[in-house]
């Protein structure tokens, strides 16, 4: 393990902090740089966070949707520089995510929530996603010795980008017949990233770059919700923001994480060998220890 100086030199040298420039998206090892500026820093104890506040809806065919809950969020991550010979300078990012659901009319934390689709009272699992953990280096040239690109345009001064991630895999809470029955997993996650230009490329910039992006999923029922292969799905649309550090995140998340959950707070560290998990993942852990009891 590098030490946090050698690991602050080695980011500061990467993305062109240690010398001011305005970094070039059309070289790969800009582009690394740039990614390294966006959502990054060195150090898992000071990580880059960023703070989620959005809505869930609930969609059923031949209704009207329904506001489910609020939820507001916090991702907290950092990144181990690497550097490669042949496959130039890269990084790996460690992260951490929570996220909590919120009552629409009072804006509080629930532990516990009425489903108006079945009138069951049920016990509301909220998200910890930790880690969420790259399981390897993304560098200026990949295996395949193509050249790391960004994909992204540039209107008035604002960068922009827009990406669409469907996950279609069997379910953790089914059986092995989902190819006969059903039951897969499917969600469909579209995000887009807007940031300034001139704080984004220019490394003589302060960190954090203040970014913002919208994410929408497109999800089947909360396994919470207890909906039991009901037709419908939810529907989450959230903004994010870069803050500086946890002083800047609203309430109640700010508190609820600092008071109870201040691992959140931080970025797994970079030799963290557990493996990656999602929210599913920890809905199912969490039923599975309720059952226990």
């Amino acid at each position: 393990m590098k030490s946090s100086l050698t690991l602050l030199i080695a980011f500061l040298a990467l993305s062109g902090a240690a010398d001011a420039r305005t970094l070039d998206l059309s070289k790969p090892e800009d582009v690394i740089a740039a990614e390294i500026r966006l959502g990054c820093t060195a150090d898992p104890a000071k990580p880059a966070m960023r703070w989620m506040s959005g809505q869930i809806l609930g969609r059923r065919q031949g209704e009207p949707d329904i506001h489910l809950f609020n939820v507001q969020g916090l991702n907290t991550a950092a990144c181990q520089t690497v550097n490669d010979p042949k496959r130039g300078p890269g990084y790996r990012s460690v992260t951490r995510e929570i996220m909590f659901y919120l009552d629409p009319a009072t804006g509080k934390i629930i532990d516990t929530w009425k489903n108006p689709y079945t009138g069951e009272t049920v016990d509301v699992i909220h998200m910890f996603n930790d880690p969420v953990n790259m399981t390897e280096p993304k560098f200026a040239y990949g295996k395949d010795g193509k050249p790391a690109t960004w994909d992204g345009q540039i209107v008035n001064g604002m960068a922009h980008t827009q990406r669409a991630n469907h996950f279609f895999r069997d379910g953790i809470m089914s059986g092995d017949y989902q190819d006969y029955v059903g039951g897969k997993y499917s969600v469909l996650e579209l995000r887009s990233i807007l940031v300034p230009v001139a704080d984004w490329l220019n490394t003589a910039k302060p960190l954090p770059v203040r970014a913002s992006s919208v994410w929408t999923r497109i999800s089947p029922w909360l396994p919470f919700m207890k909906m039991a292969g009901r037709e419908g799905q939810t529907a989450l649309t959230s903004t994010w923001f870069a803050v500086k550090d946890i002083s800047e995140v609203p309430e109640p998340l700010r508190s609820e994480v600092m008071n109870k959950y201040p691992t959140f707070a931080t970025a797994p560290p970079f030799d963290d060998p557990r493996p990656s998990v999602n929210s599913w993942v920890g809905v199912k852990k969490a039923i599975d220890e309720k059952r226990k009891k």
